[in-house]
Parts: C-alpha cells; sequence; structure tokens
C-alpha cells in the first residue's frame, strides 16, 4: 500500500515539473546593435539572437526575416518587455510559410553572421547583420495580455483534523 501512495506522489509531482531550458546554440554577448555599430562582421562563431518578427521575403531558394531583437531570457524566448538591441536579416535556406512567421510573432535564431547588408528602417539608412540560420524556433502564440489582471477567489471549509473546524476564504492575483 506504501509504494502504491509512493507512485501515486511521485507521478503526480513529476507533471508539475517543467523541462530544463536549453543552452544557448550560439554567444548572446554580442547583440545586433554592436555589430551595426562597429561597422563590421565579428569572427563567424555562431550567435544565438532573438525578436520579433517586422517582415518575410520568400526568394527562391531562401527566406528571409527582419527582425527586431530582443534580450533572451533562460529559456531562449525573447524578452519583450526589455528594451530592443537593434535588428537583423536572418536568411534560412528554403521555404518559410508566411502565415506561421507572421509580423508580431516572437522567433528564436541561431547561426553565423555573414555579412552587413545597407537597407532602410522607414527613411532612415540602416546597416543590418545577416545571419545565416542553422537553427530557428517559433514561439507559441500569446493570448490576451499579461497586464490584464487576473482575480481568482476561492471558499473552504475544512476539519483540520480536531473538533474545532476551520474556515478559509482565499483571494489571489
Amino acid at each position: 500500500m506504501n509504494l502504491l501512495i509512493l507512485a501515486l506522489l511521485l507521478l503526480l509531482t513529476s507533471a508539475c515539473s517543467t523541462l530544463a531550458p536549453q543552452p544557448a546554440a550560439g554567444s548572446r554577448s554580442i547583440t545586433p546593435n554592436q555589430v551595426s555599430r562597429h561597422m563590421r562582421s565579428p569572427e563567424s562563431a555562431p550567435v544565438e539572437w532573438g525578436g520579433v518578427i517586422v517582415s518575410l521575403e520568400n526568394l527562391s531558394n531562401t527566406t528571409e526575416l527582419e527582425i527586431i531583437a530582443y534580450p533572451l531570457t533562460h529559456s531562449g524566448q525573447p524578452d519583450t518587455d526589455e528594451p530592443p538591441e537593434g535588428r537583423f536579416i536572418a536568411v534560412n535556406g528554403g521555404y518559410l510559410e508566411r502565415a506561421d512567421y507572421a509580423r508580431g510573432r516572437q522567433v528564436t535564431v541561431s547561426g553565423r553572421i555573414d555579412r552587413l547588408r545597407k537597407g532602410k528602417v522607414g527613411q532612415a539608412d540602416y546597416l543590418f547583420p545577416v545571419l545565416l540560420t542553422q537553427e530557428i524556433r517559433l514561439w507559441p502564440k500569446e493570448y490576451g495580455s499579461s497586464l490584464t489582471p487576473r482575480f481568482n477567489f476561492g471558499f473552504g471549509f475544512g476539519s483540520g483534523g480536531s473538533r474545532s473546524g476551520g474556515v478559509g476564504v482565499g483571494i489571489g492575483f
């Protein structure tokens, strides 16, 4: 009987555990802004950058994503609550579906910096680092706002294991 209870407890607690974050697939210490400011490509060591998709262009053999870069969390997801770290172009071999990789979606990309490309952001000149992707991760869509308060109300009765009984009320945010 004790073994059955132990097995049940292990099963229940393992359901609450989370997966460990994946290790970074490249350096996160250099940002697209730093590459653009130095006006040259650094050594071809792999980097891992992420952000929000601005545009997508399907070419004959590749797909190019323009991305506004944000710092990455420990799990590798772009942290859009932090200030942006510049823009970059991610070049992916093959076709990416525009409906999936839509404007506003979050991605994390790892690969090597290939070159710098002159372009425009609105009417302003901009120097984009071009990243040849080795891996690209599309993050799930976020529904609702994390700023929307969530109110929870609970009410419960319990004996507390004694004759006096007990009452509990809880409000959570």
